[in-house]
């Protein structure tokens, strides 16, 4: 029984299969968000609350990405399922989960220089897009992609660059007041909307001759989508959805920043 999506040469099935470690992972995650914020709470001498809404729809998200049919079609068939993941991992639960996260269990951890380091917006935003680059480079998606360890590892790395990157909008930290709104605007312009990063690779995607990915343009046919269409389409999915992303963050931060001043 695989533990983890991987890619496989055998043709494609709609038999449903199980992932006991994408299950065992969501739930290490809830189980490691509710002990923080009660380790905050008792802290601060309080009482835990129930957890955000929105970190539950983060998980949801998680575990669509990582478990059957979405988890295995783009962990060896598909690129444009591969950047589906891609979005819903980095871009869209991250945020979601984030909001789980108490201010208590955040002030327990404020104090620690290394994190405070990794989630300033200068160096998160430099590594969000360092992870996105190397996680995207045929011979590292190539290499990794055939083996359940190696597919884990570019998911937790997706995980960890959009944590640290959506860390400063959605948990900013009081003692960084100099991260004001028309930074936050311009931190995601450069971080999603004309990433030079996101932007390059859709491009080399759309508008190149050949495949880049070995591991979706050998893998067997799903439909009538051919390997080169496969490809264009996950180039057209992050460079449309992360201006998208980009656009919601910006136009929300402006309406919050005109209230605010108003």
């Amino acid at each position: 029984m695989q533990f983890w999506c991987s890619a496989s040469n055998t043709a494609w099935t709609w038999t449903w299969t199980a992932y006991p470690g994408v299950w065992a992972f969501i739930a290490l995650l809830w189980f490691a968000a509710s002990r923080w914020n009660r380790a905050g709470a008792r802290r601060a001498g309080t009482t835990s609350g129930p957890m955000h809404p929105a970190f539950y729809g983060g998980l949801v998200m998680l575990w669509l990405a990582l478990d059957w049919p979405i988890g295995a079609l783009g962990a060896g068939y598909l690129a444009s399922v591969h950047m589906i993941q891609f979005i819903l991992i980095a871009l869209l639960a991250p945020p979601a989960l984030l909001k789980g996260v108490s201010p208590e269990a955040l002030a327990m951890i404020d104090r620690s220089a290394i994190i405070r380091r990794l989630t300033s917006p200068v160096t998160a935003l430099v590594l969000f897009n360092a992870i996105v680059l190397l996680t995207h480079l045929p011979p590292v998606v190539d290499a990794l992609m055939i083996s359940q360890l190696g597919s884990m590892v570019i998911d937790l790395l997706w995980l960890t660059g959009g944590l640290m990157y959506w860390w400063p909008v959605i948990l900013p930290v009081p003692a960084r007041p100099s991260f004001v709104p028309p930074l936050r605007m311009l931190y995601f312009i450069i971080g999603l909307m004309f990433s030079p990063v996101m932007f390059g690779l859709a491009g080399f995607l759309v508008y190149a001759q050949h495949p880049l990915y070995a591991t979706y343009e050998l893998a067997p046919p799903i439909g009538i989508l051919s390997s080169r269409d496969d490809h264009q389409l996950a180039g057209v999915l992050m460079s449309i959805v992360g201006a998208i992303i980009a656009f919601v963050g910006l136009s929300v931060t402006f309406f919050r920043w005109n209230r605010s001043e108003g």
